[in-house]
């Protein structure tokens, strides 16, 4: 990902014939409209100039990682690997990651415009009403909300949903299970306000280490991720106002304080989440006091409103590379042979692949699993199922799943206030539980031997047939 800021990724596409142009869209649904219409379609990213009620010298960009293609281009691989071609080499980089640590330069081109006091407008900068129900405008959802962990002093990196109230003040939800809502919480126990810097357009790397859910401990920082995967560090200037790391080269960045919410809170929402649904109502949520608004020229801001889900990725991200932990949270425990993990293929579902070695294994990784993350449905399955080919899960369920041995459901499980299943009583008193369901898809293990093959060519045989005749799968994804 060797891009130092958006507009670099945004002009590789434009000269890849991956960018189209939009002129005159109105923020008001129209834009979130045009987003899905292209995004349902396959087709090209979107950039949108001269917005209704904007100034003209304010883009947003959405889309941008919507495809394969497009994703390939951001992380800098070959535009001929197939989904899983591109999967495996992204998680073999992942696997052998090594934090690079920012570097702090003393200007940048993020200071090309820099507004504060009664120059502070929240309104000039494009925020769109991106789906119908929305409770508001939202300017941040392609955004990097950048804070700083008071003790340890490490600095976070998380994407979190930011919503315009006025002039000087926004709205911010983070959700209770994300560490940027552990740090607010820490400034907000010793009465202080949690400085924030919220980046509206950031480089692609940092964007994806920002909203990833890699599953990294505490005290990684995302700006360390980013610079490995960009080969480089993120280039940083310690803004004035909160003393934060700001990238150098995003677009447009927001900085200022969240104060306690015995201080001061908003409603907020309602809002189409990953869900694929307005899971969360509307409800009094933490403000951000806005102090200042750095902004490159002609700034290009990133949007990435959440859609309803399709296929086996979610909507910011066109490769399931994202949204992993579970396996190595499993492996911290003790659990051994836990192969891989995805929680990619539909909200609320976790798929899970072991290596069994014992009949009670599935359930025991099972039972950990629920209180490890936030999906409602855990599924084990063996090696041969391609946990990101939603099918093929379905059908290891369907075919090797006892009901009367292999389902269990178990009680009192944390959830997160985003779900749309939590029962309102429940969300009313803050009661973040569920009970959850376990599906046990691997070959009952007591008789395995016994378990019927699998009618599907082996591996060899199907590499050598392809070799032969790959003349006649040309633009054709096929897997040996």
């Amino acid at each position: 990902m060797p891009f130092k800021g958006l507009r670099d990724f945004v002009h590789l596409l434009e000269r890849q014939r991956e960018l189209q142009r939009v002129t005159g869209a109105d923020w008001k649904l129209e834009m979130g409209a045009l987003t899905e219409l292209m995004w349902d379609a396959g087709g090209p990213a979107l950039l949108f100039e001269n917005i209704k009620d904007y100034p003209k010298t304010f883009r947003l960009a959405t889309n941008l990682f919507a495809t394969r293609k497009r994703c390939l281009l951001a992380m800098d691989l070959p535009l001929d690997l197939t989904e899983a071609e591109a999967i495996q080499a992204f998680e073999k980089k992942m696997a052998d990651y090594r934090p690079v640590s920012p570097r702090t330069v003393s200007s940048g081109p993020i200071t090309e415009n820099v507004l504060r006091g009664d120059r502070v407008d929240l309104h000039k900068i494009p925020a769109p009403l991106w789906h119908e129900s929305d409770g508001g405008k939202y300017i941040g959802t392609g955004c990097c909300v950048i804070q700083r962990e008071p003790h340890g002093g490490w600095v976070n990196v998380g994407t979190y949903r930011v919503m315009v109230h006025d002039q000087q003040t926004a709205g911010i939800f983070i959700s209770e299970q994300h560490q940027g809502f552990a740090i607010e919480k820490k400034y907000w126990e010793k009465g202080l306000s949690c400085p924030v810097a919220i980046s509206l357009g950031p480089e692609p790397g940092l964007f994806l280490a920002s909203s990833g859910g890699f599953g990294f401990a505490w005290g990684v920082s995302e700006y360390d991720v980013a610079g490995y995967l960009n080969g480089g560090p993120v280039e940083v200037m310690v803004e004035e106002y909160t003393g934060l790391p700001i990238p150098a080269h995003s677009e447009a960045v927001l900085v200022g304080e969240i104060p306690p919410p015995a201080t001061e809170m908003r409603l907020e929402g309602p809002f189409g989440e990953f869900t694929g649904y307005y899971a969360s109502g509307t409800r009094p949520e933490p403000v951000i006091r806005v102090k200042a608004i750095y902004h490159r020229h002609e700034p290009i801001l990133l949007g990435s409103p959440p859609l309803m889900p399709k296929g086996p990725w979610g909507y910011s991200f066109a490769l399931p590379v994202k949204k992993r932990g579970l396996k190595q949270k499993l492996l911290a425990q003790g659990i051994a042979d836990v192969l891989d993990d995805c929680t990619v293929s539909i909200p609320g579902v976790a798929v899970i692949k072991i290596h069994q070695r014992d009949a009670e294994q599935a359930a025991r990784v099972g039972s950990a699993a629920v209180r490890m993350t936030s999906a409602r449905i855990v599924i084990i399955v063996e090696e041969d199922i391609d946990i990101r080919d939603p099918g093929q899960v379905l059908w290891a369920v369907g075919t090797r799943c006892d009901p009367e041995s292999g389902v269990e459901v178990i009680p009192d499980c944390p959830t997160h206030s985003l779900d749309p299943g939590l029962p309102p009583e429940k969300r009313k008193k803050g009661k973040l539980t569920t009970a959850k369901l376990v599906l046990n898809g691997c070959r009952p293990y007591r008789w395995m031997k016994d378990f019927p093959p699998v009618n599907r060519c082996s591996r060899e045989l199907r590499a050598r047939t392809l070799e032969r005749w790959r003349h006649l799968f040309q633009d054709m994804e096929v897997k040996a």
